[in-house]
């Protein structure tokens, strides 16, 4: 499909390092971006690392921590969406942002949709980076035993009912 040019880029999603390197070690079509967890609680911050070494970019998959709300509810989320006037997602989209991560956060709610966009108008510190990094806890909403695996490779969306 990139060959006959109808796809632009190929990408991961939730890969472990040794299956990166061998899928490099015979891929003619490098992968310039993987998908994975990230959120403000699971910042992987090595496998960023990791990716960025090799010229891939890194996806958030769950950039709100699966809608946790201790996560939505931190108070230095609190406190950071007070001072510019924005939701407690908004401020978690933006450190994604700054943090170089590509965060497409998902909604079914038309204002959530126009919020998660609406987060070009405001830039964290430096200092307030740092204090959400210090709320890294490598929590993990998805765990990639066997069972999960199955059921997420079975998991049909119900499209039609998300109208």
């Amino acid at each position: 499909a990139y060959k006959q040019g109808k796809v632009k880029a190929l990408g991961l999603s939730n890969f472990t390092e040794s299956q990166i390197e061998e899928i490099l070690a015979v891929a003619t079509v490098k992968p310039v971006l993987m998908q994975y967890e990230i959120h403000p609680y699971a910042q992987q911050t090595k496998m960023k690392d990791y990716l960025a070494e090799r010229g891939m970019a890194s996806q958030a998959w769950y950039p709100l921590g699966s809608g946790d709300s201790n996560l939505l509810n931190e108070p230095v989320f609190k406190q950071l969406a007070e001072k510019y006037g924005k939701s407690t997602a908004q401020i978690i989209i933006r450190w994604h942002m700054q943090s170089g991560t590509v965060v497409i956060p998902g909604s079914k709610s038309e204002s959530h949709i126009y919020d998660n966009y609406n987060v070009f108008d405001f830039e964290l510190s430096d200092d307030e980076m740092k204090e959400i990094a210090a709320l890294n806890k490598e929590k993990r909403y998805y765990n990639a035993d066997p069972e999960a695996v199955a059921a997420f490779a079975n998991y049909v969306p119900d499209v039609d009912g998300q109208k």
